[in-house]
């Protein structure tokens, strides 16, 4: 696929699991009496009170959720029903671009809710990094995630001798590019589960490759390289401080250097407040980052950069 293709069908898949995501969210507001409590026009803290399920926060955060949507609207004295209708669209041009394989893993996820509102730590809930490796592994595998690492193979040109530094890598991450670089290059991947880096290390070891893995978290980094490209795919939603890990990112590329980051923007994406909900049952999880703010964030840092966007999900910021 070429690039365009690459990026059209991130975009679309995006679109769709936040369709699927929406349709979900409402399910749960019907399961648990939440809409029809509502009706009632109960305050916020009779609502929760009326509601039977152990596990309270999760419980507000689902109605902020259903708020986010416009569904449940929240007045000074209580909360009441909107008038709400969803279309679920699907063009014939999105048919031949639609991956069917993210499917399944997230029909576990929205499962997973039923647990979740028992306690977050339920066995059920396979949502944590570590202790839940190898369900991140079936989902770093998907034919979803291969898209978005081939779109960062064209548009960080990246050849055997690219320095290449990979900022939440994960388990799949580290063979796939280090396949690409050779021993004039340099592939760095940091991620702060042990669970996943054992798994990544295991793959890179059997194969053979030159790929250099660091268990910390991402705001601890610190670089002696300069590197080619930087790469952060779905990991600003993890990360608090946004803009000190930017400028971190930024100082260890080198002149010409690419950071390419890939995200649900959520300044890009209508209704993601949905997909976020069920993303949350990850307690690390912050937020989908606004595109927007991604930018002023490396401006404030002082860097001088130019920005080129791909779709709806893809920021290069190249470093001039």
């Amino acid at each position: 696929m070429g690039i365009q293709e690459l990026v059209k069908t991130i975009d679309t898949n995006i679109n769709h699991m936040i369709s699927l995501s929406v349709l979900n969210l409402a399910q749960l507001g019907i399961k648990y009496g939440i809409f029809k409590a509502v009706a009632s026009r109960p305050s916020y803290e009779e609502l929760l009170s009326q509601i039977p399920v152990p596990n309270k926060p999760l419980l507000k955060k689902l109605i902020e959720h259903l708020k986010a949507l416009g569904i449940i609207e929240e007045t000074p004295s209580n909360l009441i029903l909107n008038g709400f209708s969803y279309v679920l669209k699907f063009p014939k041009e999105d048919y031949m671009l639609l991956l069917s394989d993210w499917i399944p893993i997230w029909e576990e996820i929205y499962k997973m809710v039923d647990f979740a509102l028992i306690s977050y730590s339920h066995p059920y809930v396979l949502m944590d990094f570590d202790k839940d490796a190898d369900f991140w592994d079936i989902r770093l595998s998907s034919s979803f995630n291969k898209t978005y690492r081939d779109a960062i193979i064209n548009l960080g040109e990246i050849r055997e001798d690219s320095y290449i530094l990979d900022l939440g890598c994960g388990s799949v991450s580290p063979a796939y590019f280090g396949k690409f670089i050779s021993e004039d290059g340099k592939y760095v991947g940091v991620d702060y589960s042990p669970g996943l880096l054992e798994i990544a290390r295991e793959r890179v070891e059997r194969n053979g490759l030159p790929a250099e893995l660091k268990e910390m978290d991402v705001s601890l980094i610190r670089t002696r390289s300069k590197y080619d490209v930087a790469i952060m795919s779905f990991l600003l939603e993890y990360v608090r401080d946004r803009e000190e890990v930017l400028g971190k990112v930024l100082e260890a590329l080198d002149s010409g250097g690419k950071l390419i980051i890939v995200e649900a923007f959520r300044d890009e994406f209508e209704n993601i407040q949905a997909m976020e909900f069920f993303e949350s049952l990850n307690r690390s999880f912050v937020g989908y980052p606004a595109k927007a703010e991604i930018k002023k964030a490396i401006l404030r840092e002082g860097f001088d950069v130019s920005f080129e966007d791909y779709g709806k999900s893809i920021l290069v910021v190249r470093k001039l």
